[in-house]
């Protein structure tokens, strides 16, 4: 009987998500990347497989609600049974308050707060259903460090970081462990902010009882 497991993340690049990806990949046995650019993906699940990581890919913009919960649905159906989602995916487009367009606010926190909801409901009964697991999600520290110089991104990851705050509320008890992991700095090639070291830092949260830590990782 096969002891493979799988986790799904949503927004693939070739930093921090194929360092997710590797790592969780390895470490539970099999892994989706869920992206809107499909050629982008291609070569990402290429390189995992190369790496010997079981990897899958999948087409949708996360802004797009419906398209995002076709991936999710037809990745948790190709895959072993499901233990993680990671949401990896954001906006990032500098604009000073006075200078943003209200309707590109929506849509950006359609992407860094309304998607993450929507990719956590879909999962939630799934992974209850195989004994529990993971949602996690990427923060930053303009969610509670806002710049005016990234209006929309700091309301979008402000109200991620208060979306993962309540609902942990939910799914701790569930099983499922809950949290956001605010990274403080930018990504570096390499030392703390690597992309491998932050991943682990993901990964160790996944690892971590349900109601062991609480809701946000602080990443600095």
């Amino acid at each position: 009987m096969s002891t493979k497991q799988s986790a799904i993340i949503v927004g693939a690049g070739p930093r921090l998500s194929f360092a997710l990806a590797r790592k969780f990949g390895e470490g539970l046995g099999e892994v989706a990347l869920i992206s809107r650019t499909g050629d982008r993906l291609a070569t990402l699940v290429e390189e995992l497989n190369g790496l010997g990581v079981a990897g899958h890919g999948f087409v949708a913009d996360a802004a797009d609600l419906n398209a995002l919960g076709a991936a999710i649905r037809k990745a948790t159906a190709a895959m072993s049974p499901l233990k993680v989602l990671i949401y990896n995916a954001a906006i990032v487009r500098p604009c000073r308050p006075l200078e943003l367009d209200p309707a590109n606010l929506v849509n950006e926190l359609i992407v860094d707060a309304v998607a993450p909801l929507a990719a956590a409901q879909i999962v939630t009964p799934v992974l209850e259903a195989n004994g529990g697991g993971s949602v996690l999600f990427t923060g930053g520290w303009f969610g509670t460090s806002p710049s005016a110089e990234m209006a929309a991104l700091s309301a979008g990851k402000a109200a991620l970081r208060n979306l993962t705050a309540t609902l942990a509320q939910d799914l701790e008890p569930k099983g499922i462990r809950t949290a956001v992991v605010t990274i403080s700095d930018f990504l570096a090639d390499k030392g703390r902010f690597g992309a491998d070291a932050v991943a682990e830092s993901f990964w160790e949260l996944h690892t971590s009882r349900s109601g062991e830590r609480g809701f946000e990782l602080t990443y600095a």
